[in-house]
């Protein structure tokens, strides 16, 4: 009886860390005041609704009665300096009990740090524009050419665009590059920067398959794949417990070291990307000599964030670009064992990667996912000369981007990086929240850059535009598989880059009203399992339905850029 207990509140446990990654807490602020440092404490709650997650005891009620769901004390950070102070502890308010060691859990627990960056095409500033808008609308107005990567454009800048990912949250970037691609502004860019699922989107941008080839991979293709793509009952197997799910027994014998993955990236990477919606290596190709695509992942040995490229010779081919990706979204103990790159290899440029745990060989580094070491990779961008950069955000601005981590992820942490991998510095790192604090000191960095006023032909110091939905915007989670909550956060992503980007000011604010429009209701309304078609299903679908004589009711403009449809850029 006791094991059936024990395996119960297990159950029970994977069933709330499978709920916690496709959901997301909705926090309302009741009262903020300044603290004797300086922070600004901010009480909160959490709404009751079937959008928020509530908390693990409340879930279970294992113990008869709910945890309140309230948290009390927020201590709201705003400069990289209270952010060091902070998880400094230097009045040791959160230390562990009987131990002078930090309880980063409980640290984070009080400590808020969000984006604000919407003065970037806001209607109550509409004569402000940031320097990289005014450089981008420059280049458009003057034809700017894309130019070889060993040169420089005519006015002597390196424009860079930087794509966060996030899992399936990357649908909002993805809608961001659709705008972008709408607004004429796709050749103003000279190099593109990607991390984790943001370098299969730029890979779509740079191809130039736009509108809607790029997006129907997250709300077409992934949302249909059912258990092929995402499936949390592996999750037993990522802390250890496969045995206790029948189904997981031949998995667990068989492949003791490299269990099946709860996000398999191989769907996207292979039958996805080069399959189903296969990327035009021939154009992509092409353009690495002149809007080259960089992917940043986490070197674990080396403990700092790397970058891929074809230049570089890290890939020559489709496959090998995909070995590339994998290790920059490889959520470590979730998306299947590690990546490790051999920089030498064997003369064959795809065999220099090797998909296995626990590999001990100096010339071999382990890779996992860029949000370990550089989450938004502005910096890279900026390392390589980049003199103007827009970071697209999967985010919203005002939400926490820190956050507690639970006690599952804590485990398969735990299970994947010390007993698989013996990465005990990458551990500690993590167990100490540093990757989080990383992240919010990058928030924090984009944040400072958001009112620049300095001349655009300025270079002491880089530019930086950050563009983030608004607000109190629905966040999309990670493993979100709901067909048209991705479709609306395409649509977000479109909007506020089009309000963002459109150089109009009276066009500020209609980005909504727009994104309804350029990605209709319409897509709705056809099963992708159903349509066979190289090219766009959207395009696909209207085609079968004007053969067929119905008439279906869409904008003119639809699939076509600003300028075709003679339209407001």
């Amino acid at each position: 009886m006791d094991m059936l207990k024990l395996t119960i509140f297990l159950l029970s446990l994977i069933n709330y860390y499978a709920y916690s990654w496709t959901t997301t807490p909705s926090l309302h602020k009741l009262s903020c005041r300044k603290n004797q440092r300086g922070f600004s404490k901010c009480e909160q709650r959490y709404d009751d609704g079937d959008s928020v997650r509530t908390s693990l005891w409340s879930r279970l009620n294992i113990l008869g009665r709910n945890k309140p769901q309230t948290k009390p004390i927020t201590i709201q950070v705003s400069t990289v300096e209270e952010l060091d102070e902070y998880f400094e502890d230097s009045q040791r308010q959160f230390r562990k009990k009987g131990s002078a060691e930090i309880d980063y859990n409980s640290l984070l627990s009080t400590l808020s740090v969000e984006g604000d960056t919407q003065m970037i095409g806001s209607t109550e500033t509409p004569h402000f524009s940031h320097p990289v808008q005014k450089l981008l609308y420059e280049r458009r107005r003057n034809n700017s050419p894309l130019t070889p990567s060993n040169k420089v454009r005519p006015d002597g800048m390196k424009v860079a665009l930087v794509i966060e990912g996030g899992g399936m949250r990357g649908c909002v970037t993805a809608g961001m590059v659709a705008c972008i691609h709408y607004l004429g502004l796709e050749d103003c860019f000279d190099v593109v920067y990607g991390s984790s699922a943001g370098t299969v989107i730029g890979a779509y941008f740079i191809t130039r398959q736009l509108p809607f080839f790029g997006p129907e991979v997250y709300y077409d293709s992934l949302t249909t794949a059912g258990k092929k793509f995402i499936n949390t009952k592996h999750l037993f197997r990522s802390i250890g417990l496969g045995l206790l799910n029948p189904k997981l027994l031949k998995d667990v014998i068989f492949r003791r070291n490299n269990g099946k993955p709860v996000l398999d990236l191989d769907f996207l990477l292979k039958k996805t990307m080069q399959q189903t919606k296969l990327l035009d290596w021939e154009k992509f190709s092409e353009m690495q000599t002149k809007q080259p695509l960089k992917l940043v992942a986490s070197a674990l040995k080396q403990e700092n964030s790397t970058i891929f490229d074809m230049a570089s010779g890290h890939f020559n081919d489709l496959e090998g670009l995909g070995k590339c990706m994998h290790a920059s979204c490889l959520l470590p103990g979730i998306a299947g064992p590690l990546m490790y790159f051999h920089e030498e290899g064997n003369g064959q440029v795809k065999d220099n990667f090797i998909l296995k745990n626990g590999i001990v060989n100096n010339n071999f580094e382990p890779l996992a996912d860029a949000l370990i070491y550089e989450p938004l990779p502005f910096r890279s961008a900026i390392s390589e000369g980049a003199t103007h950069v827009v970071m697209l955000r999967s985010r919203p601005d005002g939400v926490d981007v820190t956050g507690k981590s639970s006690l599952i992820e804590r485990l398969v942490m735990k299970r994947f990086l010390l007993r698989k991998n013996k990465l005990s510095n990458v551990y500690k790192y993590m167990q100490s929240q540093q990757h989080k604090k990383l992240y919010a000191k990058q928030i924090i960095e984009l944040n400072e850059n958001m009112n620049s006023k300095r001349d655009y032909n300025d270079t002491s110091s880089p530019h930086i535009m950050t563009i983030a939905v608004p607000p109190g915007s629905p966040e999309v989670t990670k493993l979100e598989v709901e067909r048209e909550s991705i479709l609306n956060g395409v649509r977000r992503g479109f909007a506020r880059a089009y309000d963002a980007l459109v150089e109009d000011e009276n066009e500020r604010g209609r980005g909504t009203a727009l994104a309804k429009d350029f990605f209709p209701d319409l897509i709705l309304d056809y099963n992708p399992l159903e349509i066979e078609s190289e090219g766009s299903a959207l395009d696909y679908f209207l085609k079968v339905k004007e053969e067929s004589g119905e008439k279906c009711s869409v904008p003119s403009s639809l699939g076509k850029t600003a300028l075709e449809a003679g339209l407001p850029r």
